[in-house]
């Protein structure tokens, strides 16, 4: 008994992987029911005792990530600094594109690879729950502000909204031509020129290496 749940656990997750690369090679539109079926080596009804549907599967997938980030989140000890803890969350989706194929692979669904629908979670859902890391940056920033890191003066909603785009906008433009820059090599650079329009001058002069912002 035991072995067949296992067996049922083990297909249903071949059948969330396969689903994701022939998403991304695909696209969710051009792929079937069958067309993943095929590539995992499975039957049609093996797939249909899973999920009842494409969008069904689709969710999984999504449903599956949150639950992956919320045990990943990054540790919000009070005892860090706030602004590196930000720093460090900012980085996590660059990085997690750049180097894991699988990530990659997420990213071009959402953000290429993907026409939504009703029965679909939505865009907006996945970048904010499965994706982006919204409640700890918030924590982070709410945090950098109290100890004078960054200016108390910001609106934090419109900040998160700004920093978000700006994640967002990297990951879709380097996905769509990613031989345009090396993502990996830069993605400190980038996060930290996003941090510079964001910290004090007297911050950045007596708090971070000199080397952090060397290079914005």
């Amino acid at each position: 008994m035991r072995k067949t749940k296992l067996d049922a656990m083990r297909t249903r997750q071949l059948l969330i992987d396969t689903a994701i690369a022939e998403f991304a090679r695909r696209g969710v539109s051009g792929t079937t029911l069958t067309d993943i079926a095929d590539a995992a080596h499975v039957t049609r009804g093996a797939i249909y005792w899973h999920f009842s549907s494409k969008a069904e599967l689709f969710n999984e997938i999504w449903k599956q990530q949150e639950e992956i980030k919320e045990k990943t989140q990054l540790i919000t000890d009070e005892n860090r600094d706030p602004l590196t803890l930000l720093r460090e969350t900012l980085i996590a989706p660059l990085k997690a594109v750049a180097v894991d194929p699988k990530s990659r692979a997420l990213m071009e669904i959402l953000y290429h690879k993907c026409e939504f629908t009703a029965d679909m979670i939505s865009e907006y859902e996945i970048k904010n729950s499965a994706c982006f890391d919204k409640v700890n940056l918030t924590k982070a920033l709410k945090r950098c502000v109290e100890s004078g890191q960054v200016s108390a003066t910001i609106n934090i909603d419109v900040t998160i909204l700004l920093l978000q785009s700006c994640v967002n906008g990297i990951i879709s433009n380097w996905l769509s031509q990613p031989e345009a820059f090396n993502l990996f090599a830069l993605l400190e650079d980038l996060v930290d020129n996003m941090l510079k329009l964001l910290t004090t001058d007297n911050f950045r002069a007596t708090s971070f290496p000199p080397s952090l912002f060397a290079a914005v």
